[in-house]
């Protein structure tokens, strides 16, 4: 069995700004090394400033593969290995829309970075991760515990970012609901099917957050609307960036391994 002998390494996509900003933030001051990965490389390399640990900037379209497989290349030459992944990148639709109005394009374009980008994501990390010897970070913690409890080791920990979306029904936002949905789908099947290959694979589920994107949406609402929208949660606020980063890198963590296919509300009680 390896035991965690170096500096582990997270990969997060949408690493430019928001929750994936606050991610890698969190990652590095938990003692990772850092690959902060957006469409936007200016954005990333601006992360990677805020960084305490060794890391690289890397510029990735989720919604092609090549561009994905190259991330991936890119984390495994610099570091030799991934042993997180949180799959944040993320859009929402341009303008609210009922079905019937909703285009096809519109449609198209945010199931391709919301879904098919997590689908790329999970496809070469899992498969980067098979190629990987199972870690230990403490054998001697478990060695008391009986065969069906003792923590074996993983190859990696995949957390993919899913939405409050994704539990509600979502009017006027059709194609970010059902992007969300099926990020929970393909979130629990990888989970399946790789858990005897020691890859644990989970889900955040997020409410309002403070982030570049809530802003955005925010603006396209009237001022009784946004005021509907800030106060939805039971606890009368919305949330921090960096609340969703403690619960991914908590999830990536050796404090959960017997946690996986699992998705975490985030969301002040909603």
């Amino acid at each position: 069995m390896a035991t965690n002998t170096g500096k582990r390494v997270a990969l997060v996509t949408g690493g430019g700004s928001g929750i994936g900003r606050a991610t890698a933030v969190r990652f590095a001051e938990l003692g990772y090394s850092c690959v902060v990965a957006d469409i936007d490389e200016s954005s990333a390399k601006e992360t990677l400033r805020m960084l305490q640990t060794p890391g690289i900037a890397v510029q990735v379209d989720v919604t092609k593969a090549t561009s994905v497989e190259a991330m991936v290349t890119a984390a495994v030459q610099h570091f030799g290995r991934i042993d997180c992944a949180f799959n944040g990148a993320g859009i929402a639709e341009r303008a609210t829309a009922t079905i019937a109005d909703t285009t096809e394009d519109e449609f198209d374009r945010v199931m391709g970075v919301n879904t098919k980008g997590v689908w790329l994501c999970l496809k070469y990390e899992i498969a980067q991760m098979l190629q990987q010897e199972p870690v230990m970070s403490d054998p001697a913690k478990w060695a008391d515990k009986p065969d069906v409890c003792r923590f074996r080791g993983v190859r990696g920990s995949i957390v993919n970012a899913s939405s409050i979306a994704a539990h509600y029904p979502t009017p006027m936002h059709a194609p970010y609901g059902a992007s969300k949905w099926a990020v929970l789908g393909l979130t629990k099947t990888a989970a399946v099917e790789y858990a005897k290959e020691g890859i644990r694979v989970n889900a955040v589920s997020p409410g309002f957050v403070d982030t570049p994107m809530h802003h955005r949406n925010m603006e396209k609402l009237s001022p009784g609307e946004k005021e509907k929208t800030e106060s939805w949660h039971p606890v009368g606020r919305i949330g921090a960036p960096e609340e969703v980063a403690e619960a991914v890198c908590w999830l990536c963590s050796d404090a959960c391994p017997f946690t996986t296919g699992e998705h975490l509300k985030i969301a002040g009680g909603s």
